[in-house]
Parts: structure tokens; C-alpha cells; sequence
């Protein structure tokens, strides 16, 4: 991103560079006078600048930083599959570039709430352009979980590579440690799960370290930070709020910087900002197009979903409360395995003021202190800027179950991340000051403290199992692939003529096992088509005529009352090998000798859990234990609960209640099905089996 014609003190060695805390911008910095440069000749460190040894050990950093996704994808490798979601975007990631190329990403669940009864698309499909060429090279496993990887691991570069041209060794270290920490809490999984909820999470981090950069001056960054910032924008809905709030703050940061910038140097930053915006055309080229030619267009759409006064959202006081939870009293960053009701769990008026009192008076103390570092100053902006989006974002979260997932508060990542950045400058400036024998010692000793913070955490998934190094999946990746194998062996499939139907016997709603089998057969060249519902997740042509279709293919779940389909069985696959069926058939029919009754106990331990997880779990114990025992009893964290919480009544044997916990497939939070059938039905077995698709033919 630099040229010979850059205006740059070179940054020291960091093995041999002298110390620099009386300096009068950040740790290492290029020196005073760097606050009187402007627009984009501020000077900058730049890694060819340093010695022999500070080379090896940025690419040592390097290293380091692309091996913690590399190793969670590593970890997941061969437990997981794609599934559900998953699948499809693998499908649409494989259509880029053909005749069927996507414009707009998968489709929202926004038709759930307010008054819309149609999802409206999330934004952009950069997604799945990226997933395109090792999807295809190296398959659904390997080619999916390395492309994933990989946008997470350049992120973490870019973060840190951010912070060392801005601040020199001690600054690149710090921004290393602290994505690295950041990638902590994310999870392996985190890293790696192309779910579109989930991708923006580390781009997004790296857009607000590059608007960061872009308040110190440094307008070379701009297409790089446009780069992350639309990837990150383009995938989930969730993001937008929280990314508009950015995008305006760099938008202000770089039109400052230009207008401040002198005559000679002007030409130049304009074109860095130039060069910007033909980034951002370019990767939203298509959703423009869209747009242009859609009836609405997606953009349309999406203005009139979030003008929707009927949708129940968290609301105001619910993302104060979030802020709150991320910026302390414990900060977010570095949390092992955090979960969405974690940032959502109440906080008492007094307790948000309180919190909010105290980090602010950290600021501005440290403010004027430091007010002579622009660039400390620009930190403490980009907090105020994340504090912001972090609002927006949070009272906009839909008032549902949906709240508990983490995938929604990607902003909890970045305001986070310059809490602890800030924090950790000003300890680093005032221990000399309490103990003038200290200093800041050389830049390797930072380094190394990186170093091994960044290596601790990539070999975390190795040692440690957490729910959040494992890829969540409704089927154990076994089952998956003996049932496609299964279907596939049978070459009945191959055998019709014309395009077959997936249909799903059994509560599919969030397991999606028919998309699941359907796009597999599907990328195997098979003439498959899918039901109505998924207008938006396929391609249109893809979406199925009831009444021209002359065969189906009907995956069953087999849970509680699931009667097998008319046609010819394909495939019989057990759902979860491990379980202990007899501990569960007496648990059902202790679950149905009595009405529920929770019990102080139960009641007391529901209200615990955070936010509005509590009636969520009780009303399904209290509802569903009696008569649909196994919605309950095969879900580990109910389990969990009753282990330790039990009913007042129905009595249930604890020892049955471990056994059956015990016996629950490795890694997975809950049995969606004990046994999963296929079978192929001709039109007469279509139309007995489900009248309703063909009444009207």
C-alpha cells in the first residue's frame, strides 16, 4: 500500500531498536512531527523497512496469525459436513460464474417478524464468490473450511499489519495479541463457519481497525478497508446497522483529511479515495445491478423491512445493557465460548451507568493526558464511534430466540478489541511514570509476548474441546454421509426421468436435512428440484413445478410419531448410534405419568439463565415434557438442567437422565432424529402423500 514517494521514517528493528515512550505519538512512532503532516503523506512504518531480524519476526507473527484458523479448520476437518444453510450456500457459491450467478446473498429470516410475510435477501454475495474456486478444487469439506479460514486469517493480518504502519513493532504486537483474543472468543469455529451470520465477523474488525487508520491520516488504507468493510457488509443483515455507522465515520475521517491536505498533496489523496470507490463499485457491482433490474429491488426491500414499525426489536435499553456486558466489568475479548445471552443478560440501570461512568472517565482522563497523540486520540474516537453502533445495532435485534446467538453482535468483537487497545496504551505510558526505573524494554519483548499469546490460542482447539471450536450441526457428519451415500448407491435417483423433488417427513425447521441431501445430489449432477419455500436460497430454476414433477425424493426424520412415506425405501440410516434407547423409553414413560410440575428448585435455576433464556426453556419443559418427552429429553442442556434441577413432578430417574446425556453423539447440543429414512415416490405416491402440493394441478 506504500511507494518510494511515501513520506516515511523507518520503524526500528525489533531486536535492536531503542526504546521510545517519550515520544510524542503512539508506542514507536515515526515522531511529533507526524501530527503536522496531513491527508496521505503522514508518515508510516513499513515492514521492508526493518532489519534482518525485525523481518523474521513480523513473518514469525505472520505465521502464527495464519495458523489459528488454519488449525480450526484443521480441528472441524472430518466432523463436520455441510449442512442445512451450509449446503446451500455451497450450492450458490458453486453457481458463480455460470448462468446462474448470484446477485444478492441468502435470504433473511426476516419474514418472521413484523408484518412481512417475505424474507428479503441479505445483501450482497461476496460470500459466496469467495467460497467459489476451493469449493470446486477441493470439495465441500476441505474447500469450504479453508476458504473460510482464509478470509479470517488475512482479517487478522490485516488487523495487525494495521496497527504495526501505524504504531511499529510494539503496536503490530499489541494488535496481534489483541485479534488474537479476538479470535479466542470467536471460537474455531467462529473462524470457519461460512454461515453468512457468522463471515462478516473478523472482516468486520478489520474495517474498523482500517476507518482506525483512516482517522490518523492514513488515506492509503481506504481501498483495503473498503475491501473488508463490504464483505463484511454484504453478509447478514445483522451487520448493516453497525457497519453504516462505520462507513460514515470514514467517509467523514477521509473527507477531513483531503480537505486538510495541502495543494501538492491533494491530487494524491483523492485518488487513494478514488481508487476506494472503485473498490466499493466493484464488489457491489452486483447487488447494484439487482437493484437496477429486481421488482423490488433487494436494496427496496431492505429499506422497507427496517422501516417496519411492527417488528418487535430488542429496543434502547436492551444495547445499553450490551455495551455494558462488553465493556465490563470483565472484558468481552478473551472470553472463553461466549454466547449471545451473555451480551443480552439485563444489567440493572445503575450497573450500565455505572460501567459507562467509569470506562468514560478512564477516557477523558486519559485524553487529556495523552493529548498530544493523535493517534491515542483517534483510538478513543473509534470507541465512541463502535459505542454508537454497538446501540443501533443492539435495540434493532429482533425480540426472539434468536437473540441468544453470538453471530449477532459482530460489533462486540471490534469495541472490544479498542477497549483493551486503549486500556493497554495508557498502562503502557503511566507505568514509566509510577516507576521511572521501568521502561518499556525492547520491541522484541513484545514481539515474543505475541507471540506466544497468538500461539496459545491457535492451539487451543487441539487441546481443549469447547462448544465454540466445534462447527454446530444438526446430523453428525456419519449420518449425513452414509445416508448420501446410501441414496447414492441405490441409483434409483440416476434411474428417473425428469426432475425429482426433495420433500422432508418430520420437523425439519431447523435442521434442513432435505436441502442437505438435495444439494449434494444436486452438485452430483442429479435432476433435482426443490419445494417452494426455498425460492431465494436457489436458484430460481431450481424451484420445483408440483404439477409437472413425476417423482419425489421424501427424507424422513423419524422422532416421536413419524409414519414412513408410501414409495421405495432408498436408505435407512440411525440417526445417533450412541444413544442409550432404553434409558430414553424409560425416561418417556416416567415423563407421561404425571402432570409437570417445575418446582422451586427448577423455577430458581430457570431464572438464572440470562435474559429471556429462562421462560424459553421452562415453558418447553412445562409444555412439552408430558406429551412430547422426547423434544426435551434429547437436548443435552435440558438434560443438563434436569440433572441438577428436578422436576417436583414427574419423578425421573437421575441415573437414566446421565445415561442418556452421556449417550448423546459427541459435540452435538441436541438429536434431531434417532433414525433418518429416503425414500423415492412415484406422481400417484406424491400425490397420496401430500395432496395439498398437487391439489391444485
Amino acid at each position: 500500500m506504500t511507494t518510494p514517494t511515501d513520506q516515511v521514517h523507518p520503524a526500528p528493528d525489533a531486536s535492536d531498536a531503542p526504546d521510545t515512550a517519550s515520544t510524542a505519538d503512539a508506542p514507536d512512532a515515526p515522531g511529533a512531527e507526524a501530527a503536522s503532516s496531513s491527508g496521505v503523506d503522514r508518515p508510516v512504518h513499513r515492514l521492508r523497512d526493518l532489519g534482518g531480524r525485525g523481518r523474521w519476526a513480523a513473518a514469525g507473527i505472520a505465521l502464527l496469525l495464519v495458523l489459528v484458523p488454519l488449525i480450526a479448520a484443521m480441528a472441524n476437518h472430518g466432523r463436520w459436513e455441510p449442512q442445512g444453510d451450509d449446503a446451500l450456500i455451497e450450492l450458490r457459491a458453486r453457481d458463480v460464474g455460470t448462468a446462474r450467478n448470484p446477485l444478492v446473498g441468502q435470504p433473511s429470516t426476516s419474514g418472521s417478524y413484523g408484518e412481512r410475510a417475505k424474507n428479503v435477501a441479505h445483501p450482497g454475495p461476496l460470500g459466496f464468490v469467495v467460497l467459489a474456486p476451493t469449493t470446486r478444487v477441493l470439495g465441500p469439506v476441505t474447500g469450504t473450511l479453508l476458504a473460510a479460514a482464509a478470509v479470517s486469517a488475512v482479517s487478522m493480518l490485516a488487523v495487525a499489519w494495521l496497527l504495526f504502519r501505524q504504531l511499529g513493532p510494539r503496536g503490530g504486537a499489541a494488535g496481534a495479541a489483541l485479534v488474537a483474543l479476538a479470535a479466542f472468543s470467536a471460537g474455531a469455529a467462529g473462524l470457519t463457519d461460512p454461515l453468512s451470520s457468522n463471515f462478516g465477523r473478523m472482516p468486520l474488525l478489520a474495517a474498523a481497525v482500517g476507518v482506525w487508520a483512516l482517522f490518523c491520516g492514513d488515506l492509503r488504507v481506504a481501498p483495503l478497508t473498503v475491501a473488508f468493510w463490504s464483505f463484511a457488509a454484504q453478509q447478514h443483515l445483522s451487520v448493516l446497522p453497525a457497519a453504516a455507522v462505520l462507513a460514515a465515520a470514514g467517509v467523514l475521517a477521509a473527507a477531513w483529511w483531503v480537505w486538510r491536505a495541502p495543494s501538492g498533496t491533494r491530487r494524491r489523496a483523492l485518488a487513494w479515495v478514488g481508487g476506494a470507490v472503485v473498490v466499493g463499485v466493484v464488489l457491489w457491482g452486483p447487488v447494484i445491478y439487482q437493484q437496477l433490474t429486481g421488482d423490488p429491488g433487494n436494496l427496496t426491500a431492505l429499506a422497507d423491512y427496517s422501516g417496519d414499525a411492527q417488528r418487535e426489536d430488542l429496543g434502547r435499553r436492551s444495547a445499553l445493557s450490551q455495551v455494558a456486558n462488553v465493556l465490563g466489568p470483565r472484558p468481552f475479548l478473551g472470553r472463553s465460548s461466549p454466547k449471545g445471552w451473555d451480551l443480552v443478560a439485563h444489567r440493572s440501570t445503575a450497573g450500565v451507568l455505572l460501567t459507562f461512568v467509569l470506562v468514560g472517565a478512564v477516557l477523558v482522563a486519559g485524553s487529556w493526558w495523552r493529548r498530544k497523540e493523535p493517534k491515542f486520540l483517534a483510538a478513543v474516537a473509534m470507541i465512541g464511534v463502535l459505542g454508537v453502533a454497538a446501540v443501533v445495532t443492539g435495540m434493532n435485534i429482533p425480540d426472539s430466540p434468536e437473540q441468544g446467538r453470538l453471530n449477532f453482535y459482530h460489533w462486540a468483537f471490534a469495541l472490544s478489541f479498542f477497549e483493551l487497545l486503549v486500556f493497554g496504551w495508557l498502562i503502557a505510558r503511566l507505568a514509566p511514570v509510577v516507576t521511572p526505573k521501568l521502561t518499556h524494554g525492547r520491541p522484541a519483548t513484545a514481539v515474543a509476548a505475541a507471540g506466544i499469546v497468538v500461539l496459545a490460542v491457535a492451539v487451543t482447539p487441539l487441546v481443549v474441546d469447547r462448544p465454540s471450536d466445534r462447527l454446530g450441526q444438526p446430523l453428525a457428519a456419519p449420518v449425513v454421509k452414509e445416508l448420501i451415500d446410501e441414496v447414492r448407491a441405490s441409483g434409483a435417483v440416476d434411474d428417473v426421468d425428469g426432475p425429482v423433488l426433495v420433500l422432508v417427513n418430520g420437523d425439519d425447521r431447523y435442521i434442513q436435512v432435505g436441502d442437505t441431501l438435495g444439494t449434494r445430489l444436486a452438485i452430483e449432477g442429479a435432476p433435482i428440484v426443490f419445494p417452494s419455500y426455498s425460492e431465494g436460497f436457489v436458484h430460481p430454476d431450481r424451484i420445483a413445478d408440483p404439477c409437472s414433477v413425476r417423482h419425489a425424493l421424501v427424507v424422513s426424520l423419524i422422532r416421536n410419531e413419524v409414519v414412513d412415506p408410501p414409495g421405495t425405501e432408498l436408505a435407512s440410516v440411525d440417526g445417533a448410534p450412541t444413544l442409550d434407547r432404553e434409558a430414553l423409553a424409560r425416561l418417556v414413560e416416567q415423563a407421561g405419568s404425571e402432570p409437570v410440575e417445575l418446582g422451586p428448585d427448577l423455577d430458581a435455576a430457570l431464572a438464572e439463565l440470562p435474559a429471556d433464556q429462562g421462560p424459553l426453556v421452562g415453558s418447553t419443559i412445562l409444555f412439552r415434557l408430558h406429551d412430547r418427552a422426547e423434544e426435551v429429553l434429547l437436548v443435552r442442556s435440558n438434560l443438563d438442567l434436569l440433572i441438577d434441577h428436578p422436576t417436583k413432578a414427574p419423578k425421573l430417574d437421575r441415573d437414566d437422565l446421565i445415561a442418556l446425556r452421556d449417550s448423546l453423539p459427541d459435540g452435538q447440543a441436541t438429536v434431531v432424529a434417532t433414525e433418518v429414512k429416503a425414500h423415492l415416490l412415484d406422481r400417484a405416491e406424491l400425490e397420496e402423500f401430500r395432496p395439498d402440493l398437487t391439489a391444485g394441478c
